[in-house]
């Protein structure tokens, strides 16, 4: 069975579900092997599932009223700011982007409809072979000089394949772990969910990317606070998000003098983005309220003075590998309202879910925020697709209700 009796339209629930049946089974193992798949696998599985909904009850389901406002700020801001402050506005970058959050936000908001009448315990076990196939092709490509990327790209031994080619695969497996383990938790499962959140634990551990690793660990602490104290740990998660998000700019923008040594104390990675940092956000400062536009990163005229007192960012970056300087730098002031506001709808969507589900959506937000903190820029399409992708997964498989099965 793969609709259960209380599906509205069977011919539409079979559609959604073996629509996400394909979806959960492949985002993982080709996102690793081709990492712009995450994106385009989102993208199409969100049209096809909001017009198979939309199809089926005659209506879009939209989301709530202060997420709206929270994107409709966004997209005023995204004009507001280069217009006000004479910085040059890319209306064919612009609009892909919102475009895109648009659709992830539509998609969230219909979780509910997506999910109807569906055979969910199939599904989170769908998802778990997927992850279980993912990382074992994750654990070859790395420990084996990639040889499953080089047969289907073509390139042979000819190229150098970094292992930082697949940091995108150990954050799919450290961030989707969550909703398989409670979804398998909630359908009776006790064993298997601890096994699947040690494969993305050994993916976070095995692999280049030192933010994966550290989500991880941050999602596996919060997990017992999670459990016994929910309301507490979502409160601490908005509380300090809060306060980091409002004084970023003015950390960063004195972090050099602050830290005098960093060179010495931090490896040149993470040396590099305290820089990167420090520019955008002595650029923040200096319009702290609209922002200078969508990706305003990518056209950052840093100082040459300042420029020259860096040891490791001598050339331009496309983002500043953290959201919050980001959304200061692209929004201003403003712009992280509106995230915060998005940020506290998330956090009150996951409160409404059984115990263990709501500890599982916590936890895998703390690793998000992490990885946001410190890694990727947060309009690049498979990171955003990611998110979407386990924000979508949680709504389907891990709702307070048994009766889909």
């Amino acid at each position: 069975m793969t609709v259960s009796e209380s599906a509205a339209d069977p011919r539409f629930a079979r559609f959604r579900f073996w629509l996400l049946a394909l979806l959960l089974l492949l985002f993982v193992p080709v996102g690793i092997l081709a990492k712009q798949a995450m994106a385009t696998f989102f993208i199409a599985g969100a049209i096809l599932l909001l017009g198979a909904v939309a199809l089926e009850r005659r209506r879009l389901p939209l989301p709530e009223r202060p997420v709206l406002i929270a994107f409709a700020a966004v997209v005023l801001l995204s004009l507001l700011g280069p217009l006000a402050g004479g910085f040059p506005l890319d209306i064919a970058r612009t609009a892909p982007k919102l475009g895109l959050l648009a659709l992830l936000l539509l998609a969230i908001s219909a979780a509910p409809d997506i999910a109807e009448g569906l055979a969910r315990r199939k599904l989170a076990h769908i998802l778990a072979l997927s992850l279980c196939l993912g990382a074992l092709i994750f654990a070859i490509e790395i420990h084996f000089d990639a040889p499953l990327y080089r047969f289907f790209s073509g390139k042979g031994d000819a190229v150098d394949v970094a292992p930082s080619r697949f940091n995108r695969g150990s954050t799919a497996l450290v961030l989707l772990t969550w909703p398989a383990a409670a979804a398998l938790w909630l359908h009776g499962r006790r064993i298997f969910p601890a096994v699947i959140l040690l494969l993305g634990l050994a993916a976070a551990f095995t692999g280049e990317s030192a933010s994966a690793a550290l989500a991880a660990v941050v999602a596996l602490l919060l997990l017992p606070l999670g459990l016994l104290l929910p309301r507490f740990t979502a409160a601490a998660i908005f509380v300090c998000s809060t306060l980091l998000m409002l004084a970023a700019p003015w950390i960063f923008a004195h972090v050099l003098t602050l830290v005098p040594d960093y060179l010495r104390l931090l490896p040149p990675s993470f040396a590099e983005r305290l820089e990167i940092w420090n520019a955008a956000s002595l650029a923040v400062l200096e319009r702290p309220w609209l922002g200078q536009g969508l990706g305003a990163m990518r056209s950052l005229a840093v100082p040459e003075a300042l420029r020259e007192s860096y040891a490791l960012f001598k050339t331009s970056t496309i983002h500043p590998h953290n959201a919050a300087v980001q959304i200061w730098l692209d929004f201003g002031l403003f712009g992280i309202l509106a995230a915060l506001a998005l940020l506290w709808n998330l956090i009150q969507a996951a409160g409404r879910s059984a115990t263990v589900a709501r500890a599982a959506a916590l936890s895998a937000l703390g690793a998000g925020l992490v990885i946001a903190s410190v890694s990727y820029g947060l309009w690049q399409e498979t990171w955003l697709g990611l998110i979407g992708f386990t924000i979508l997964t949680f709504g389907v498989l891990c709702r307070d209700d048994s009766a889909s099965d």
